[in-house]
């Protein structure tokens, strides 16, 4: 069958022709993967962090701190008014909507 194929494909006369066996077996086919069992899965992530953190010299160097963004009284004045007014577009939220006051009156002393 191989061979009848070939001798059509020959007759075409066509350039650059691929052999027959090469068009049927196509090599990303014969490509396996490794399935890791559940063991040898935390081990490599073990080895992957282990080794990430003996790679840096001195522990000082990593930056783990968060920095903490200043808020301004103006921006911190129109937030609590967007959560005001989504307080009054809800049912039941007259104790929240005091407690924004009292926010509020907090803020305009800083």
């Amino acid at each position: 069958m191989i061979d009848e194929l070939s001798r059509t494909i020959q007759a075409l006369n066509l350039p650059n022709v691929m052999r027959v066996k090469e068009f049927l077996n196509i090599p990303e086919e014969d490509i396996t993967y490794e399935i890791f069992e559940d063991e040898q899965i935390i081990t490599e992530l073990i080895n992957i962090f282990k080794n990430s953190y003996e790679n840096t010299e001195d522990l000082d160097e990593i930056d783990d701190s968060d920095e903490i963004v200043t808020i301004s009284t103006n921006i911190a004045l129109k937030s609590l008014e967007t959560v005001n007014m989504f307080l009054l577009q809800q049912e039941n939220t007259e104790e929240y909507i005091k407690l924004i006051g009292k926010i509020e009156k907090f803020i305009r002393k800083k």
